[in-house]
């Protein structure tokens, strides 16, 4: 199956919400929220899932409807772009960088370094967060906007009811990148099926998505000693702690996150324990996840072949790439690739 690469280019500030910050259930005298620096793939999905089938047909539960909606797409992602370069997320406990290739290569060295002298280890990671291999603030900047909410009916403000938002904007031309095996086909209101204008997001910001050629970047074995996490690596609760005792991360966070908003419904989506985007992990942990999560298959559902961790994986969740210095290789931590 032929893999595409799709561009989203944000044409103004951009707010991806995370856990805990103000979404629409919730009102108080002053809630506040910040943008995270990369879309999670049940943001860029869901805009996907609308513009594939926009046709307002809603079933089920939010994850089944975006399932349908794709058909045979299966989503990888996600990186940042600028200049023709691609860069990757790097994360150690709340520490977050974006980093170029050569930077990526350099740490298997670092790892392996680790045995040596911790203190060694400690400041070259260190280094890469804290110097100009760090090139998040050369790429992305922040807008702090205040909110009032409105009485719509009386034209007046509410009182006691203020927000603030920390926007994502950016000091150079950035795309946030993902790759898509499947019929894509974006039906743009210009009659080309490459590229289209839509909202994204929970507050609908515009951006303009190209669709492109590219070549198959699909890892075809799980070759190399370290892996990192370009999306949320998903795990049920109760492998966390098989997968955590074996010291198989080798640097970032676990943490819980919440796959947003279903406005469908008027719910939040459910939360589950994530190694975070930006995370080195061991091959062993794509090995090791792949056994517990046959016992796990018995705890989801009577029907082995129907894991749901399978269906986050189709949307864009749990998507890998080998730390080297080769071209670029992405896989999932369940779905075997052909």
């Amino acid at each position: 199956m032929d893999i595409k690469k799709v561009v989203i280019k944000p044409l103004e500030p951009l707010m991806f919400r995370s856990q805990g910050e103000f979404e629409p259930l919730i009102t108080g005298s002053h809630t506040s929220a910040q943008s995270l620096i990369i879309p999670r793939p049940s943001t860029i999905a869901g805009m996907l899932g609308y513009i594939k089938f926009n046709d307002g047909n809603i079933t089920g539960d939010w994850l089944a409807t975006l399932t349908q909606q794709l058909g045979d797409v299966n989503i990888y992602g996600t990186l940042v772009e600028s200049n023709e370069s691609y860069f990757y997320p790097l994360r150690m406990g709340n520490l977050f960088a974006l980093i170029d290739s050569n930077t990526l290569c350099s740490l298997p060295k670092i790892f392996e370094s680790a045995g040596e002298s911790y203190e060694k280890w400690e400041k070259e990671i260190y280094d890469i967060f804290y110097s100009e291999k760090n090139k998040l603030f050369e790429l992305i900047n922040f807008q702090d906007r205040v909110g009032i909410s409105l009485d719509r009916q009386k034209k007046i403000v509410k009182e006691h009811y203020l927000y603030t938002a920390r926007y994502l904007s950016f000091k150079k031309e950035i795309n946030y990148v993902i790759f898509v095996e499947g019929d894509l086909d974006l039906k743009g209101d210009d009659g080309k099926t490459n590229e289209t204008v839509v909202n994204f997001g929970g507050e609908g910001r515009v951006v303009k998505i190209e669709v492109q050629d590219y070549y198959d970047v699909r890892a075809k074995d799980l070759s190399g000693d370290y892996y990192l996490a370009l999306s949320p690596i998903l795990i049920p609760d109760c492998i966390i702690d098989d997968i955590l005792e074996d010291d198989l991360i080798v640097m970032g966070k676990v943490d819980k996150i919440s796959l947003g908003f279903d406005i469908a419904h008027h719910r939040r989506k459910e939360m589950l324990t994530a190694i975070l985007e930006g995370s080195v992990i061991k091959k062993d942990l794509v090995e090791k996840y792949n056994d517990l999560a046959k016992k796990y298959n018995i705890v989801v559902s009577s029907n082995p072949n129907d894991n749901i961790f399978l269906r986050y994986e189709k949307i864009g969740y749990n998507t890998i790439s080998k730390v080297d210095c080769s071209k670029l290789e992405v896989r999932k931590i369940l779905t075997k690739e052909s």
